[in-house]
């Protein structure tokens, strides 16, 4: 039997020119962080949430990458 654990990734990633791989980077730390704890990277999902509008007000939409995860119980 499995568990799954969901992580969110970075928002807004901000690099010098040039350097995506600073970005990329990123996710790999995060990766190699569960990894340590004993979970397995499974794949990488996008997420959207639109909140409900206030008074006078459109609905916002924002989109989150989550990181999935799961280890062997």
């Amino acid at each position: 039997m499995r568990e799954y654990t969901v992580v969110p990734g970075p928002k807004n990633v901000q690099v010098n020119r040039g350097d995506t791989q600073a970005a990329v980077n990123l996710f790999a730390d995060i990766i190699n962080h569960k990894a340590q704890s004993g979970w397995t990277y499974q794949s990488m999902e996008s997420l959207s949430v639109t909140e409900k509008p206030g008074c006078l007000q459109q609905p916002v939409t924002t989109h989150h990458y989550m990181l999935i995860f799961y280890r062997e119980i």
